[in-house]
This record gives C-alpha cells, sequence and structure tokens, in this order.
C-alpha cells in the first residue's frame, strides 16, 4: 500500500478535490503505473456531472500513459520497471468467447479488481476505480491486459490521447466502419475523438472527408488535419452535402457528439447501402427515433462502435506507427496541459466546447 494525490469526486455537480488517498499493491497480473499524463476525456466529464450513475466518491481518469512502477508478484509479463505505457480502460482476459473473437471491447472476463478496488481513503472508506483505471491521481492499480509498451520517445501528453480518445476515433473508421479509398464519410462532432476520425478518413483515402461542427476554431482545425469540407450544423445540411457529392450522400456517417440532436439530423446524411456510426455516448436515458422501414429499403445500417471496436495491444503500436510516419498529428490535439491540483480549471476548458483535449500532468 502507498499514500498518492488525487482528484476526487466525492458526489456530482460538485469540483475535484485533491485528496491523499491509499492505492493497494497490485497483485498477481496487475501492475502499478505512475502517471505522467492523463487526459480528460467526455465521459469523464459525463460521469462528474451526473450524465451516468457511478458509485461515489470516485477517481475518474482513464486516458493515461506512465511508466511500470510495480509488477504484482507472479505476474507473467514482459514488461519491467522504468518501461513507458499507455493505459487503457479495457481488460481482457483472453478466454471468453468475445476474447477469442478478438472482440477486446466485449469481454466477459472475471478480474479481482472488478470486484475489489484498489483505491480507499485514509480512514479505509472504498473509492470507486472509475473506468477501470483511476488515472486523475499519481499512480494507478490496473489489470496487466491494459498496459501497451510504447517508445520513450513518444510525449507522454501525445500518448496519453492513444488511451481512449485518438484510439475511439480512428477505430470506429479502420475497425467498425472499414472505411476505404474512394468512400465518402462525414464527421458529426469534432472534438478529440471527431478529429481523429477525420485523420482515420483522410488515412483511409475517402473521396471526401466533411466535418461538421458549431464551432469556426474546431472546423478550421478539421481542414488543417485532412477534412476536404467544413461546415456548420444546419437546416440544409442534407441539401449542402448532396451538393458536395453529387448527389451521394455518405457512405458513412460519424456521430461524434453526445447530441441527440445530432443523431436524428445525421441519419438523413447516408446513402443507400450506408451506415451511421455511433461513436458518441449520450447521458443515460437518451432516446432517438428513426424509421426502420426507410432504413430497410435502403439498405442502411447503424453500427455502436464502443472505443473503435479496437484492440489495443493492436492498435496502439499501429497508431505510433502512423504519428512517427508524419500521417497522425497528435500535437493539434492537445489544446493545454495542467498539473493535478488544477484539474477542475482542466475540466471547465473542456466542458467550454473551445477545447480538443486537455491533459493532467501530475508530476508538473
Amino acid at each position: 500500500m502507498t499514500l498518492i494525490k488525487a482528484a476526487v469526486c466525492n458526489e456530482s455537480r460538485t469540483d475535484l478535490t485533491i485528496e491523499e488517498i491509499k492505492l493497494l499493491s497490485p497483485e498477481q497480473d496487475e501492475i502499478r503505473v505512475t502517471v505522467e499524463a492523463c487526459a480528460i476525456c467526455h465521459s469523464d466529464i459525463t460521469y462528474i456531472d451526473g450524465g451516468w450513475s457511478i458509485g461515489y466518491p470516485v477517481v475518474l481518469g482513464h486516458e493515461v500513459s506512465g511508466k511500470v512502477t510495480e509488477v504484482g508478484p507472479g505476474t507473467k509479463t514482459k514488461l519491467d520497471i522504468g518501461d513507458q505505457v499507455i493505459v487503457s480502460l479495457i481488460r481482457t482476459c483472453g478466454k471468453c468467447l468475445a476474447c477469442k473473437r478478438g472482440h477486446d471491447v466485449a469481454c466477459t472476463g472475471k478480474f479481482r479488481l472488478h470486484e475489489t478496488s484498489p483505491l480507499a481513503t485514509k480512514t479505509g472508506e472504498v473509492i470507486t476505480h472509475g473506468l477501470n483505471t483511476g488515472g486523475f491521481a499519481e499512480e494507478v492499480v490496473v489489470h496487466i491486459s491494459q498496459c501497451v509498451p510504447v517508445p520513450k520517445d513518444l510525449p507522454a501528453a501525445f500518448a496519453a490521447l492513444l488511451g481512449c480518445g485518438v484510439m475511439t476515433g480512428l477505430g470506429a473508421v479502420f475497425n467498425t466502419a472499414q472505411v476505404k479509398s474512394g468512400d465518402t464519410t462525414v464527421i458529426v462532432g469534432c472534438g478529440g475523438v471527431g478529429l481523429a476520425s477525420v485523420q482515420g478518413a483522410k488515412i483511409s483515402e475517402a473521396e471526401y472527408v466533411i466535418a461538421v461542427d458549431p464551432l469556426e476554431n474546431k472546423r478550421e482545425l478539421a481542414i488543417e488535419l485532412g477534412a476536404t469540407h467544413a461546415l456548420e450544423p444546419s437546416e440544409d445540411l442534407h441539401e449542402i452535402i448532396q451538393d458536395i457529392t453529387g448527389g451521394r450522400l455518405a457512405d458513412f456517417v460519424f456521430v461524434s457528439t453526445a447530441a441527440p440532436s445530432a443523431i436524428s439530423m445525421s441519419m438523413q446524411l447516408i446513402a443507400p447501402m450506408g451506415a451511421l456510426v455511433l461513436v458518441g455516448m449520450p447521458e443515460d436515458g437518451v432516446k432517438s427515433e428513426f424509421d426502420p422501414g426507410l432504413l430497410a429499403a435502403r439498405n442502411q445500417r447503424i453500427l455502436g462502435s464502443k472505443m473503435g471496436t479496437s484492440k489495443p495491444h493492436f492498435d496502439i503500436p499501429a497508431m505510433v506507427d502512423l504519428w512517427r510516419d508524419g500521417k497522425l498529428d497528435l500535437e493539434n490535439m492537445v489544446s493545454s496541459t495542467y498539473p493535478l491540483e488544477n484539474i477542475n480549471d482542466a475540466l471547465n476548458e473542456m466542458r467550454s466546447g473551445s477545447a480538443i483535449r486537455t491533459v493532467i500532468c501530475p508530476g508538473v
């Protein structure tokens, strides 16, 4: 057991507080990582703001990069103390049907950390291990399957993005939709996930990469990152995209925002034989309507894309290669960095909608 500083959410819709808490030592098949960077995801904010239910108190944060500090006894791994790793929230047992089929995000395995949080207050009250990670802290204890080694020359703030946001956006394009050269793509919502999808569509050589966002700075960045067009949401968006595509509309529409209105709007942008890809995660209880008759008559599909249908141990090294080859821009995805003590400022910058990703660096 060790004492660490962490940003604790004690109840919804309140500021996080920096507290000294207990972190239990890793057991077999677990690992302790010193956090060098943790990017803020809108999923963290949804929990903090009460959009999804979770047990309080909780330490959130799940886009982590850092160094291996301790390996649990009896753990079989090639990782050594000091190795640079990315931590994702995806745990895999390697034994269940989902894992055998290569569906890492759907693993049904049982893990000690599902039942026993490694976090507690100094008086012994259990603290929820948010999103399998608890990354808004100086250190984390996670399952070994959550850790992917990365080269030491990859900056920590860039690496953190690969743990969720960039992996989710790229994975939606590469894995879920499997976009091919010549396809037409529309990306609705140009935050970190959406801009990763923009880059993925460009890498996949889509003929049209049409970004849609209400904020001018995000539309401008989308163009810089590879979008062929950047549009504001509007009532005549359907007609505008028809004009751009010669009446074809989109083979794939990626909804990277959780706004319910974006889903219904996006349904109107799909071409016959096309697909709506749901990437953003709405709050609990959100409903959306569609006409199943039209969907069937047009041979259209709706695809869920949790975490980009990713396999982190395969996809993260591939993303590092794309970054090294100059095909994946991570620098422009980091809006700002903050020390752990200023996490509420970082959260508010993300809430404002102007930031792509703010990153917490506990060691700063």
